[in-house]
């Protein structure tokens, strides 16, 4: 029987809601420098799963207006699945018959979708700079990179998984040696 008492719980719990909490922080920027200014676009999970704003910085002599009405970005599928995966995976391990290949499951699909968007917002950004700025497509690409949010994001997605399985190996390997055991010979 697998031991998924209350005091086991929060691990699971405590991870996904920092993940939750993560998503507010930068996940994706568009970077470029050029002798005239250097330019810093961020997007941030939210930005992301809902569509948004980037938080550009500048430094040099640019107009921000110009910029800020190019960085707006619409609402991403695959976060918006993440997202809900992350939730649904909230909901579903707080009850007490939750065990830890679920917990496993949820970490690992939250870990798929938060990479899976990565890669497609990274190709997005990429591919619209390429048209706009009239760019190499690899140039583009080099100047789009993920951030700290995405990675914090996906670690404790990871944190998830390993946590279930190990939980679920130990569980496994105190199952099979609590079994009744060969008598000792050296006794009469």
């Amino acid at each position: 029987m697998p031991n998924n008492s209350p005091k086991r719980r929060p691990v699971n719990l405590s991870l996904l809601a920092l993940t939750l909490l993560c998503l507010a922080f930068p996940f994706t920027a568009v970077s470029c420098e050029s002798p005239m200014a250097n330019i810093s676009a961020e997007y941030t999970g939210w930005d992301l799963a809902f569509g948004g704003e980037a938080t550009i910085e500048m430094s040099g002599k640019a107009d921000e207006s110009a910029y800020a009405s190019k960085s707006a970005i619409p609402g991403q599928p695959l976060m918006v699945v993440a997202l809900l995966v992350l939730l649904a995976g909230i909901v579903v391990l707080s009850r007490s018959k939750a065990g830890h290949l679920l917990g496993a499951g949820v970490g690992a699909l939250g870990a798929f979708f938060l990479i899976a968007n990565q890669v497609s917002v990274h190709d997005f950004l990429a591919s619209g700079l390429s048209s706009a700025e009239n760019l190499d497509p690899a140039a583009a690409s080099d100047m789009v990179e993920s951030r700290f949010g995405f990675w914090l994001a996906l670690l404790l997605t990871l944190g998830v998984v390993a946590y279930n399985a190990t939980a679920l190996a130990l569980g496994g390997r105190t199952a099979r040696t609590v079994g009744p055991s060969a008598p000792d010979p050296t006794r009469s």
